[in-house]
């Protein structure tokens, strides 16, 4: 072993690098240096001297590489986009004993084609804090504050579910009652304040029933927040959600119905609704399922009423294509009500799918789904069949030493499109290597 004279500062930096396989005590005893065990001692001792007995360290490191070989526009003439990605990331995260935990990360997106709507401002590569964040966690209580991804503690799946800087607190009764309250802030709009969006939810859980209210403001004077359908500024945005999920048998399903209400600036009422219903079971190493998801559309743009369903900041990915990538927005036939720029949610969209997950090896899971996608409204043509889906999604994941783990993927996805999306179908080929360490 190469012997390596550290001061306690290059410790702490050393300890913190060490892999994110596992969380590690900082006990670094088996270390030649006696430099470096005197540091450990002396931590230890300081640590015992606050009444922390444990403090831990761990790091999370990851590389991806990814092409993505497409037709994303149904009136393109044919022409195909050879795309390339790539992303590092880098966190590290503590634990002091029971209760404190903190977590920091950053991403690195570097696309080598600057025409692509996923690099923002047209910058060729993106620096972005993805997690800051602490947590204390008691016996019936738990906080976090900071910059991550939150999953509603009612596991909303339609209206929000995006990394935003927040702040929440959920407590668990004796009774089994599960209460949460919590509020974002947003700034996709721009770096002013007053650009920013603003969300506050109370959530309500008992078993596996859930009740969430939230409720989305602009914060002051600045760009509109939402696409609404009228094209109005954002108001204020109620949000109901209110469903189940668990097991009925050998069955896993969630159910559930949102509600919205409120109103724009310029008086006009929110009126939205979506559903969400999903069904899956396990046979003979298969997992098919079901799903069905329904976003209310505007029936009449002339009317005083926002009837399309306003997703506030969803990350629902029903299809790799029209959902997940956001090729929709593509649409070449107008709507009532329309499909706005940048929405990639369920809002005037109805969605069935059937799907099987499956291994074919230890190594290599598959994922095979069909899904059928139209306007919940007719476009000004009559027509709402958007078109079908198909994709195979493949993954395999090996970990060759153990501290890394390597998954390779294939993403595979055809539109046979409709006439309310377009006159050509479109495709994609997606490979990739994430490495993770």
């Amino acid at each position: 072993m190469k012997t390596i004279k550290m001061t306690p500062i290059a410790l702490a930096v050393m300890a913190a690098s060490t892999s994110s396989v596992y969380a590690v005590d900082i006990n670094l005893y088996d270390m030649d240096s006696p430099q470096s065990i005197e540091a450990v001692k002396k931590m230890h001792e300081s640590l015992a001297v606050s009444g922390t007995e444990e403090f831990k360290v761990y790091t999370h490191t990851a590389i991806e590489i990814e092409q993505e070989i497409k037709r994303e526009d149904p009136a393109s003439n044919g022409d195909s986009y050879d795309t390339f990605d790539n992303e590092v990331e880098f966190g590290i995260g503590a634990e002091i004993g029971e209760q404190w935990s903190g977590y920091f990360e950053m991403e690195l997106d570097k696309l080598a084609d600057e025409s692509s709507r996923r690099v923002r401002d047209g910058k060729t590569g993106d620096l972005e804090v993805r997690s800051a964040y602490v947590d204390w966690k008691g016996d019936k209580a738990r906080a976090r504050v900071g910059v991550y991804r939150p999953d509603l503690e009612g596991k909303t799946r339609l209206f929000f579910r995006e990394d935003s800087t927040m702040a929440r607190y959920n407590y668990s009764f004796d009774s089994g009652l599960r209460a949460e309250a919590g509020t974002a802030i947003f700034t996709e709009y721009g770096d002013s304040f007053s650009e920013d969006r603003q969300l506050t939810w109370v959530t309500a859980a008992l078993n596996d029933f859930y009740m969430t209210q939230a409720l989305g403001q602009q914060t002051g004077e600045g760009t509109p927040t939402l696409d609404a359908a009228d094209g109005d500024d954002f108001g204020d945005l109620y949000n109901l959600a209110a469903g189940w999920k668990g097991k009925l048998g050998s069955f896993k399903a969630q159910f559930e119905f949102n509600q919205q209400f409120g109103e724009a600036t310029t008086g006009e009422k929110y009126k939205g609704q979506a559903v969400y219903a999903e069904v899956s079971t396990k046979l003979a190493g298969h997992e098919p399922h079901l799903l069905f998801a329904w976003g209310s559309g505007d029936d009449d743009a002339t009317d005083n009423d926002v009837n399309e369903f306003q997703e506030f900041a969803s990350d629902f990915r029903g299809t790799k294509m029209l959902l997940d990538e956001g090729f929709i927005e593509n649409i070449s036939t107008s709507g009532v009500g329309g499909l706005g720029e940048g929405r990639r949610g369920i809002g005037n969209v109805t969605l069935i799918q059937a799907g099987n997950t499956f291994n074919v090896n230890p190594v290599w899971e598959v994922q095979a789904t069909a899904s059928y996608l139209a306007l919940s409204e007719d476009n000004d043509n009559g027509d709402n069949y958007l078109g079908t889906e198909f994709n195979i999604i493949n993954r395999w994941e090996v970990s060759p030493i153990k501290a890394a783990r390597i998954r390779l993927y294939l993403d595979l996805a055809y539109l046979s499109a409709g006439n309310a999306f377009g006159p050509d179908d479109l495709w994609m080929v997606e490979p990739g290597v994430r490495v993770e360490f």
